[in-house]
């Protein structure tokens, strides 16, 4: 698991994980910031962004699905 946000879903606690995926200089010493796309950046900064304010400014909050016993759904 490649980010902290499976701790926090194991134990019920919703998370959303943004990620585009691997690519060939993923944790490599090729992986520099040369090929950093800063336009495609922005626009997921923005979506982000924007997901994070409609959760927190929403007239409800997002529900965490229950299985029969109370635990969190996995």
């Amino acid at each position: 698991y490649r980010s902290d946000h499976y701790n926090f879903a194991k134990h019920g606690i919703p998370v959303i994980f943004y990620f585009n995926g691997v690519h060939d200089d993923y944790h490599q010493p090729s992986d520099e910031v040369s090929k950093i796309d800063f336009p495609m950046l922005a626009k997921r900064s923005k979506l982000v962004y924007f997901t994070a304010w409609e959760l927190a400014n929403g007239l409800k909050r997002p529900v965490v699905d229950k299985n029969e016993d109370g635990t969190p759904k996995k």
